[in-house]
């Protein structure tokens, strides 16, 4: 299937996303923030990227801009609970920054891998 790095500072979403995506074939790269997410991004080849938005240190619009930079062609779904305004705020700049999708937490098992099969380039 498809190499994932989940960026996800929430740790009991990031190992529920780890098992879901794991559970469907996927080898999933955990980060707990923006930071460390780019930091990995940048050292091997994803297929796609799926970030939270409101996160310490850097935020997932600022990880979207990043990887738009570094990586054009590489999906990218944005997750958010919201924050200090509603999520759909965060999720609308990350539509209009490229965001192949965007999910509002909670997320179910099912919605999440439909949007993964759907962000995932077709070979």
């Amino acid at each position: 299937m498809a190499t994932i790095l989940l960026i996800e500072d929430d740790e009991a979403v990031r190992v529920t996303f780890e098992i879901i995506l794991a559970s469907d074939g996927h080898d999933v790269v955990v980060a707990e923030d923006g930071n460390a997410g780019l930091k990995i991004a940048g050292s091997q080849r994803f297929d796609l990227v799926i970030t939270d938005i409101i996160m310490p240190e850097r935020d997932g619009v600022e990880v979207i801009n990043a990887l738009r930079k570094a990586q054009a062609d590489l999906p990218v779904i944005a997750v958010s609970g919201g924050g200090r305004s509603s999520s759909m705020d965060y999720l609308g700049i990350a539509k209009m920054l490229g965001a192949a999708a965007v999910l509002a937490k909670p997320i179910g098992s099912t919605e999440l891998l439909a949007a993964v099969k759907e962000a995932l380039p077709t070979s």
